[in-house]
């Protein structure tokens, strides 16, 4: 699928069937991570992907963001000490978060690439979610991808005009 075309196309699913996601479709998400940009090339952030279901069914207890049954979640975390050492205060306070806002379009557009349904979710009990993965103190979970293939078509996009939102040289 052309970039622009997934990106013109790509919506968030809710409500997922429990078709497993092929192997490939992972490999190609992680290829996505790895390849992804990193302010300072701090490379601070860590990634776990949750594929066992009892796993996803005691995050989701925690997790109200998470919609439907996806087949797999995406946790993207980050290491504010290591951002911090890898990049500087500036890392540590704003890059990271930069960081994983660019890894998380990519791993959406490279799900919705190979037809598998998405959606992020930042609503969960941090300290819940760090126990059920046995992340270090000094690591974060900050955001959800969720991943599955979506039984209902998403909702349709509207968009604002480009006059609302782009401006050339200076505001307005």
């Amino acid at each position: 699928m052309d970039t622009l075309e997934a990106i013109k196309t790509r919506r968030s699913s809710r409500s997922f069937d429990d078709k497993p996601i092929p192997k490939e479709v992972i490999t190609a998400i992680e290829e996505a991570i790895m390849h992804s940009p990193s302010g300072s090339n701090a490379q601070e952030s860590h990634f776990v992907i949750v594929r066992e279901k009892e796993q996803i069914r005691r995050m989701k207890r925690f997790a109200q963001g998470v919609s439907g049954n996806p087949t797999a979640i995406i946790v993207l975390c980050s290491n504010k000490n290591e951002a911090l050492v890898r990049g500087g205060i500036d890392t540590q306070e704003v890059l990271r978060f930069v960081n994983l806002g660019i890894v998380a379009s990519f791993i959406l557009l490279t799900a919705h690439s190979y037809g598998v349904g998405s959606h992020p979710a930042r609503s969960f009990h941090k300290q819940s979610i760090k126990e059920f993965l046995n992340l270090p103190e000094e690591v974060d979970p900050e955001l959800f991808i969720n991943l599955g293939y979506a039984d209902e078509k998403p909702r349709q996009k509207t968009l604002k005009s480009s006059k609302e939102v782009i401006s050339y040289d200076r505001y307005n």
